[in-house]
């Protein structure tokens, strides 16, 4: 996840639907219904998680990765960008250090095997599509994993840019191998949108308009129930993958008294950040075979 946003208070349109927390209950009900419980053998096999920025496995998919540790699986994460545009108040090489000591603890706290940092630069992952490709090729044919964790190919194009780009990456590089692999696709981004986030908006450039294009684009929840068929529960884990978490403090925490540094949890009057401390982690799975 990556912001530069300035918190002011915004009141939505009388017309627009609000959630409740009765409204996200029931939705959450829904989904944990509709999707399959996944199974031991599959928490067993080895995975690369590929995350866009340092944070986003924590958030996405953290409690997966736990689960999977517990259960003795080979897991390694590969950070695509270098997390440096979340903020322009610190100088940028002081940032790209600060979140890769993080990720590092963050990663302690999750167990995984071993990091893999490609640094390329945050916010213009797009720029480097053909160069990262070839590096993920690399790594994807050192490790051999039988699982690949890459974000939501749904996550919206004006928040999640380098979530888009990250998960054309992955999947091109997979298109160039022979050995099929099972893709977990974790959402970040595409929870922003009703009815799991409301429309007012306290932290610009996130407006209204935006959460009402996303819940469009999203079918104001039914997006959700007809793709995110595959759940892990976490409730035994959910305190260490907050934990995990908080091991992001430029993210989670207010590091200069600036109201230009948001943190998650201001995201959508923390709504936002809610559906990821829930006991189930949700995911789009399919086998990819390459050439």
């Amino acid at each position: 996840m990556d912001s530069n946003l300035a918190v002011i208070d915004r009141t939505p349109p009388a017309s627009l639907p609000v959630p409740n927390p009765f409204t996200r209950r029931l939705a959450r009900r829904l989904l944990s219904r509709l999707a399959h419980q996944a199974a031991p053998a599959e928490l067993q096999q080895s995975a690369l998680i590929f995350s866009p920025h340092p944070d986003d496995e924590s958030l996405g998919c953290g409690g997966t990765i736990l689960k999977k540790k517990q259960a003795g699986a080979n897991v390694k994460l590969v950070h695509v960008s270098d997390g440096g545009a979340s903020t322009t108040l610190i100088p940028r090489e002081e940032l790209t250090a600060m979140r890769r000591r993080e990720c590092q603890d963050a990663g302690r706290v999750l167990g995984v095997d071993d990091i893999y940092f490609l640094d390329f630069p945050d916010g213009n992952l797009w720029e480097h599509i053909p160069a990262a490709t070839d590096r993920v090729e690399e790594i994807l044919r050192r490790e051999l994993p039988e699982q690949v964790f890459l974000p939501y190919s749904r996550e919206p194009m004006r928040q999640a840019s380098d979530h888009v780009a990250v998960t054309r990456i992955v999947l091109e590089a997979l298109r160039r191998q022979t050995k099929p692999v099972t893709v977990w696709e974790y959402p970040v981004w595409f929870w922003l949108h009703w009815p799991w986030v409301g429309f007012r908006q306290n932290t610009p450039p996130i407006k209204p308009k935006h959460i009402l294009k996303n819940s469009l684009l999203a079918g104001f929840g039914t997006q959700a129930l007809l793709e995110l068929k595959q759940q892990v529960k976490i409730a035994d884990v959910l305190e260490q993958k907050r934990v995990a978490i908080a091991q992001h403090r430029s993210q989670t925490e207010r590091l200069i008294d600036d109201p230009r540094w948001v943190t998650l949890e201001e995201l959508s009057n923390g709504e936002w950040m809610d559906c990821f401390y829930q006991d189930r982690e949700f995911f789009r799975c399919y086998t990819y075979k390459g050439e």
